[in-house]
């Protein structure tokens, strides 16, 4: 009797033994990237282990803090909390970083722990390693390679993915110089796919980065996050950590699409992975000439996703004061609403004036133009912090029609696929 009580009990240890790590996503190193992948996907709402090789997060430097950087998302709650914790004992930006990891709920984290092997499975990845001395055998849904150097990278060194001579996978989408300095000259609108955004070098440097870069075409459940995503583009152009945290944030979320929903990375809804940054105060775009803390700061994320309204991708600049004209928007409207090309067929505008924008809002949506005219009245200064009064008969600038379009039509709802593609 007492020899099959303790063999119950063995059975009952070993069987708790093997659930302490079951993630339904693991990040394969603690860079900027990859604390961050790991915070926002156990914030998506998935169980996510970190594995970081080495002792401390980020590295053996100490991170540059004061930086050209978007103070929004992670980095801005990472550096907020930084900086008050700077009197106290807790000076070091990674030992504030290891605090939120700790505190991050569904969020485990093995220190100084070597991946020894990667296996590939139907339903996703078997990683083993090493724990006091110990074999151990992780399974998940998907893995994600956040390791800065592809000589100490365990995909490399268990041959995952085929790289090139440069380091480099084959992603999913194309995305180059053009791409990035000209998106709307492509025939692909990689721009409405972006998940991550921010400054490279210096400021004079800024980027968007679309979610289909951190995908591999030839594996399934995979996404990396480092300098081998990026094909046509050095080092130096990205050498800025809170762009960094905005990626892996980006890819986060991403990773934890596939097991929330029971699909795949790359069959994510791009929209719902965008509005989980949004959620979480991140942003897609870097529009300097807009306030992250307006109103309009939003709702312009948004617009510029849809492609209604354009962003210099060159300059940063949304130009939020510059007025509208009808031909601007009017092949994209016609594409989002169908409907629309009616009322641009019967207005023949040139500049669009308040009133022109309630009457194509009425004529899109159906709604009665008085009702939209007097919500107008009173939210305008009171709701969206216009700078202007109210008045129909003025012209309407890009930041109120950006508002206005958000608020009435939500542009930015209607799903695309990873090239930027409209789907219906």
């Amino acid at each position: 009797m007492i020899k099959k009580f303790i063999w119950i009990i063995f059975l009952i240890l070993s069987i708790g033994a093997q659930a302490q790590y079951k993630p339904d996503v693991i990040i394969l190193g603690g860079t900027a990237a990859g604390t961050a992948a790991a915070i926002q996907a156990a914030r998506s709402g998935v169980k996510t282990l970190l594995i970081n090789p080495s002792t401390s997060l980020i590295g053996e430097t100490t991170p540059e803090m004061n930086i050209a950087a978007f103070d929004t998302g992670l980095w801005k709650e990472w550096k907020d909390k930084y900086k008050k914790a700077s009197d106290s004992t807790l000076t070091d930006p990674r030992n504030v970083l290891a605090e939120m990891v700790k505190n991050t709920k569904d969020l485990q984290y093995l220190s100084a722990t070597e991946v020894s092997s990667i296996t590939e499975r139907k339903d996703g990845w078997e990683v083993k390693v090493i724990i006091n001395g110990k074999a151990e055998e992780i399974k998940c849904k998907v893995l994600v390679d956040a390791t800065t150097n592809l000589k100490v990278s365990p995909l490399a060194q268990n041959n995952i993915i085929n790289y090139d001579k440069d380091g480099k996978f084959t992603n999913l989408v194309n995305y180059n110089q053009n791409q990035q300095t000209q998106p709307y000259e492509q025939l692909q609108k990689l721009y409405r796919t972006s998940g991550a955004a921010g400054f490279g070098k210096d400021s004079l440097s800024i980027y968007y980065i679309p979610l289909g870069v951190f995908i591999p075409q030839e594996k399934e459940n995979l996404l990396i996050v480092s300098m081998a995503a990026f094909r046509d583009f050095a080092i130096d152009d990205f050498r800025n950590i809170a762009l960094w945290m905005n990626m892996g944030q980006a890819v986060g979320a991403l990773a934890a699409y596939g097991p929330f929903f029971d699909t795949t990375p790359s069959k994510a809804n791009i929209r719902l992975t965008q509005g989980e940054m949004f959620t979480y105060k991140s942003f897609l775009y870097p529009a300097l000439d807009i306030k992250t803390d307006d109103y309009a700061w939003y709702p312009v994320q948004k617009v510029i996703a849809s492609g209604i309204l354009r962003l210099d991708f060159k300059t940063g600049l949304f130009n939020p004061n510059e007025t509208v004209k009808a031909i601007a928007i009017k092949a994209v409207m016609a594409e989002l609403f169908p409907r629309s090309r009616i009322w641009f067929i019967e207005n023949k505008v040139d500049d669009l004036t308040v009133a022109n924008a309630i009457s194509l809002l009425s004529f899109v949506s159906g709604r009665d133009p008085i009702s939209i005219q007097q919500e107008l009245a009173a939210d305008w200064k009171n709701k969206y912090t216009f700078n202007s009064d109210f008045k129909e008969n003025q012209l309407i600038n890009k930041v109120e029609l950006a508002v206005l379009l958000d608020a009435y039509l939500a542009p930015f709802n209607i799903r695309i696929d990873f090239n930027g593609y409209f789907l219906r």
